[in-house]
């Protein structure tokens, strides 16, 4: 079974032809295809029209993906590198951490592949928009973008007044402390995170009784709304939060869960929620 499935994609290797190692290429790609959710949506941002011929199936969901409105129209792929092929991408952009097979059969046949770990500060934002950007022969729209998030994000530090004490909340009562995204947007809000204070580092859980203990000023439920009931989600609709002090308000995932130029969208949604 694994012979045929490798003569199969040789055969279809030899169809669409190779392509040139990545340290031959200086030219912007004019075929870009992205199978990583993230990626499609600094791509959708950055892409000349017609050059981004594929992004994951994520990017249609828009409780993830910001842009799926946006690239609605672009076909859809799976990550899979017998699908990537067939559209001759002059360039594939990754994610670090995923689709780790794909990646390495595209590059055994010399398709430039962009690696992209998850951001998890805003400089690591301006990184990857620039790396990008100027891959794509695109630096001033990357620039302009970088420049928009810069200034709006300057906006809302100036405005800081106080710092209350909020707690992100998924389900199962996953949160996030120091050394993520989210806790990043939560300081440029004017926010004091308490999974901190919990001693979460990076990503983890809390229970109920923390969480009751630790009476933040705003739990932030990070879903749009209460879906269907389940074990997973019965903190986030738990009685007990609505009796503590504090506002809980919702945050849609798409806004932090990639890291990009939108993420400032939450920064100021958390900074209103904070005066």
């Amino acid at each position: 079974m694994a012979a045929r499935r490798f003569l199969a994609l040789a055969i279809l290797i030899a169809g669409v032809g190779v392509v040139a190692p990545s340290h031959v290429r200086a030219d912007p790609p004019t075929r870009v295809v992205s199978i990583n959710l993230c990626a499609d949506q600094l791509l959708a941002f950055l892409a000349d029209p017609g050059v981004l011929l594929s992004v994951t199936h994520l990017s249609t969901d828009p409780s993830l993906s910001y842009v799926a409105e946006q690239v609605r129209d672009i076909p859809i792929n799976y990550g899979r590198s017998e699908e990537v092929l067939t559209l001759r991408p002059d360039l594939v952009v990754a994610g670090l951490y995923a689709a780790r097979p794909a990646v390495a059969m595209l590059q055994k046949f010399g398709i430039e592949v962009i690696d992209l770990p998850i951001p998890e500060t805003f400089h690591e934002i301006r990184r990857q928009v620039r790396l990008l950007s100027e891959r794509l022969g695109v630096e001033p729209r990357g620039q302009l973008l970088i420049a928009e998030m810069d200034r709006r994000l300057a906006n809302v530090a100036a405005n800081h007044e106080h710092m209350p004490r909020a707690l992100v909340l998924g389900a199962r009562g996953f949160t996030s402390g120091p050394g993520t995204l989210v806790h990043e947007v939560l300081t440029a809000a004017g926010l004091r995170n308490v999974a901190a204070e919990l001693g979460v580092q990076g990503y983890g859980q809390v229970g109920l009784e923390e969480i009751v203990r630790a009476d933040p000023e705003i739990i932030v439920v990070n879903q749009p709304s209460i879906q269907s009931p389940s074990l997973a989600r019965d903190v986030l609709a738990h009685p007990a939060l609505r009796l503590l002090g504090g506002q809980v308000v919702r945050m849609n995932p798409s806004l932090w869960g990639c890291g990009g130029p939108h993420t400032v969208e939450a920064v100021e949604f958390l900074a209103a929620v904070a005066r």
